[in-house]
């Protein structure tokens, strides 16, 4: 007996009717085939998308896509802070979804149909089970480098083309190329048709993978690998399955029609979508990373009915979602969203506090026999240190210890990393407040004219050392002063300058509202 006949008939996963209508398309077209991806800038976003399942947040054309970066000669650079960005980024047409430290959340989203003609609304949950599954594109490449780069060049140099942009003719790193390539031939298909010649050379090899783990394993489950579907398990994991997260219904929903009856009750499932995750495979490489493309199928299982029980389950599947990659920890796009504020401690109230017997807080830190650092800190120079100890021996510090040391080191390299590898740009991703106005007159007045870096005096070498934040850092700008040209200063004197107001964020704009067409009849 086949599952059809033991659990009747089976189910179209498609894209919730509020995606249709803001697509301008019927879920009997194409296009509602794979499900919603779905953006918030909330970690409560679940309590939104329970409430309105519409309220969700447009795609960014530019920030919610995979970019890459591509070096920019300084003849082909802005003016301003524009002079000293020596990278441009590259946008793709491939979807990028941030992580959750970057308040960027994600959800995936699917209607249930019955599959019989009409694809009329189930009438019942019961018995169903919806989730999904995350799974990888891979790729593997064969071709001669000078190929790929030619490639990955002409692919820049389209891209730049479709956004108005030049500039940049040396395409991505040649490390980068492989990626360049299957992050834009995963969403399209055109460039294809344009460089037939060269991607014949290519010998492109796409599997889709599977995360599989142990028999149960879940969300967080450890020791899973990427494996191809259809691979036979590997020796030693006979009981491995593809790891499946749940999906949940979304309630009823009785105010959507102003003026008519409440609507047919619709069968909307969600599941939240992991952009980050702890777990790793079986040789430590872990399993979510900023480098590969993803994509999202949801299913529906539902057990055989009674009297049946011997037959197989019955499973329904999605089309797979719009490709994605994620972004990485670090991405400058994602850590844009979120500000983090510290206050320093106040060295008034620790001091205060030293006069105080010890509490029992702090950070307490324990080093064990022949683990302890003894040396000479030898008035900033160390030298003679020794590892000894032959007792545990623990110190509590103050947690303000920590803050403020730290705080002093990072201060203390900032310009030197900037000066020694003349990363100028590092000083276009600080700002004070309140800034430092006269220190930034100053130095324009003084620029204003003839005057070269090495032409400054202590009244410019000090007003460059506030505006750097370093003492001593406008002197050894004046001493290296062959690193500029003269229309440079002004420039120079530009990045440094913090406004005079912090920039207000931009936020994210929300879908525009729709409808329920059933409200209507429909």
């Amino acid at each position: 007996m086949t599952a059809a006949a033991a659990g009747g008939h089976g189910f179209k996963v498609l894209a919730p009717w509020y995606a249709c209508e803001r697509g301008h398309f019927d879920r009997f077209d194409p296009s509602a085939h794979a499900p919603a991806l779905q953006k918030y800038a909330s970690a409560e976003f679940v309590r939104a998308l329970v409430a309105d399942p519409r309220d969700s947040l447009q795609f960014d054309p530019e920030d919610d896509v995979w970019s890459y970066p591509v070096p920019v000669a300084l003849a082909d650079r802005g003016p301003g802070r524009a002079r000293f960005a020596t990278h441009q980024l590259v946008r793709t047409r491939l979807r990028k979804l941030y992580q959750p430290s970057h308040e960027r959340f994600y959800a995936v989203v699917v209607e249930l149909f019955c599959d019989r003609p009409g694809l009329p609304r189930p009438q019942s949950a019961e018995g169903l089970e919806v989730g999904f599954v995350m799974r990888r594109r891979h790729v593997e490449m064969d071709a001669p480098p000078k190929v790929l780069r030619t490639l990955s060049r002409r692919l820049t140099a389209e891209l730049l083309a479709v956004k108005g942009q030049g500039g940049s003719d040396t395409g991505p790193y040649p490390s980068e190329a492989r990626d360049v390539l299957w992050a834009e031939l995963a969403h399209r298909t055109a460039f294809e048709d344009a460089h037939r010649e060269l991607l014949d050379r290519v010998d492109l090899k796409k599997r889709t993978q599977a995360w599989m783990a142990g028999a149960g394993a879940g969300a967080g489950a450890a020791g899973g690998q990427w494996r191809a579907l259809g691979e036979p398990p590997a020796p030693g994991r006979p009981e491995d399955r593809e790891q499946e997260l749940p999906m949940w219904r979304l309630p009823a929903r009785s105010g959507d029609c102003a003026h008519a009856a409440p609507p047919p009750e619709r069968s909307l499932w969600f599941g939240v979508v992991p952009t980050a995750s702890a777990d790793h495979d079986d040789r430590g490489a872990p399993k979510l990373d900023d480098r590969s493309v993803y994509e999202l199928r949801c299913f529906v299982r539902r057990a055989p009915r009674p009297g049946h029980e011997h037959c197989p389950p019955q499973i329904s599947w999605s089309k797979p979602t719009e490709p994605f990659r994620l972004a990485s920890f670090y991405d400058p796009e994602g850590t844009k969203n979120r500000k983090i504020s510290i206050t320093m401690p106040d060295f008034r109230a620790v001091a205060a506090r030293a006069a105080a017997p010890p509490g029992p807080g702090g950070v307490a830190i324990t080093s064990p026999p022949g683990s302890q650092l003894s040396f000479d800190p030898g008035g900033g120079t160390p030298g003679g240190g020794s590892v000894g100890g032959t007792l545990p021996r623990t110190c509590t510090f103050a947690l303000e210890i920590f803050m403020i040391v730290a705080f002093f080191v990072f201060s203390m390299f900032l310009p030197i990393v900037v000066f020694l590898f003349q990363l100028w740009w590092l000083l276009a991703l600080r700002f004070c407040l309140p800034p430092s106005l006269d220190a930034a007159a100053a130095l324009k007045a003084f620029f204003d004219g003839t005057k070269t870096l090495a032409d400054m005096g202590q009244a410019q070498t000090d007003a460059f050392d506030e505006l750097l934040g370093a003492k001593g850092a406008g002197a050894r700008l004046r001493d290296t002063s062959d690193a500029f040209a003269q229309d440079d200063l002004d420039d120079l004197v530009d990045l440094v300058t913090p406004p005079a107001t912090a920039p207000a964020p931009v936020p994210p704009r929300p879908e525009p509202p729709v409808n329920d067409p059933l409200c209507e009849g429909g």
